[in-house]
Order: structure tokens, then C-alpha cells, then sequence
């Protein structure tokens, strides 16, 4: 009987410990904004899903996925969505979907994180730091968190649109997330 507990102690020290699983629920928000001739634009994706394992105790154990799906942005206007869907900017018809992922998140100060990424958009492949915040509640968790993004790194604004005359290189990407821990 000895030998089991201590063998089950062993393998309870040795084992890695394994980071909560959050997903993002339905009233989550991702925004952005463009400027378009000086004047600021928003939109949002209305559809994405946001997968983060957490252990601030345990960087190693951190890892953050999220994917957007690029035929749900929406900008309010259908002209502009059918835009943003054409070979220029977003060629959904070739990349559905974005998706970042890291594994390199740092607790930069008490509830403040930076996860170093990779985001994967119209078949670009790069290097993106998000900051975010993260809090936890009785009822679930949530981030938030807000980057600029060179769009020309990615290839969205082709053609005459790479140029900033009369859309702004940076989009701001605004995400309040809410999330629940999943078993």
C-alpha cells in the first residue's frame, strides 16, 4: 500500500502539469479599423474561436490559438464586405480563414501577458506579438487586448491598394474575449 502511494506521488511530481483550457463563448467581440482617407473605418469578424491553455505558474504550458474566419467580416456595409473578400485583400476564396498560434506566452506584469506568435493570413506566414490582458471571474475568464498590424506584410491591400494614399498601412485589431474553462 506504501509503495503505491509513493509511486503515485512520484509520477504526480514528475508529470507535467497540465494549463487550463479556455475557449471563447458566443458574445465575444474581434474588431479592427482601417483608415480610409483620414478617416477611421471599423469593422469586425463575426465569426472565430479563441483557444487558450494557461498556467501563469508555468510558461511552458502556455498556448494560444485563434482563428478567424475571414468570410464572416463584416464592415457594415455589404459593398465593402464583398470587397474585402476579393483576391486584393482578403481572397477568401484561396484563405478562408487566419489563424495565429504561439506557445511563447510571458506574464510581463500581474495579469498582463504578450503571446509571440505566428499568424498564418493569405498564405503569409510571419512573426506577431499580441499583448493582452487576462482576468479570471467565478463564472469564466476573459482578454483583452489591442495590436496594430502592417497589413502589406500580408499581402491585404494588393495591387493599387498597397500604397497608403488612401488606406492606412496599419489596421488596429481591438478582441474582448470572454472564455470558459473546458474539462
Amino acid at each position: 500500500m506504501r509503495s503505491g502511494l509513493l509511486i503515485a506521488a512520484f509520477f504526480a511530481v514528475v508529470s507535467p502539469a497540465q494549463a487550463d483550457e479556455w475557449r471563447s463563448v458566443e458574445n465575444s467581440e474581434f474588431g479592427f479599423e482601417a483608415i480610409f482617407e483620414g478617416v477611421a473605418t471599423p469593422g469586425k469578424f463575426t465569426h472565430f474561436l479563441v483557444v487558450l491553455d494557461l498556467d501563469p505558474a508555468c510558461a511552458g504550458n502556455n498556448r494560444l490559438r485563434v482563428t478567424v474566419d475571414l468570410t464572416a467580416a463584416d464592415m457594415g456595409d455589404p459593398d465593402m464586405n464583398a470587397v474585402l473578400y476579393e483576391p486584393a485583400w482578403f481572397d477568401t476564396k484561396h484563405y478562408a480563414e487566419a489563424v495565429f498560434e504561439s506557445s511563447d506566452i510571458v506574464e510581463q506584469s500581474p495579469g498582463q501577458f504578450l503571446a509571440t506568435g505566428m499568424l498564418d493570413l493569405k498564405g503569409a506566414r510571419k512573426t506577431v506579438a499580441v499583448p493582452f490582458s487576462w482576468t479570471r471571474s467565478t463564472d469564466g475568464a476573459s482578454m483583452k487586448g489591442e495590436l496594430s498590424l502592417d497589413r502589406t506584410r500580408f499581402d491585404v491591400g494588393s495591387g493599387e491598394w498597397a500604397s497608403d494614399d488612401a488606406i492606412g498601412i496599419n489596421v488596429k485589431l481591438m478582441f474582448t474575449v470572454q472564455l470558459e474553462l473546458k474539462n
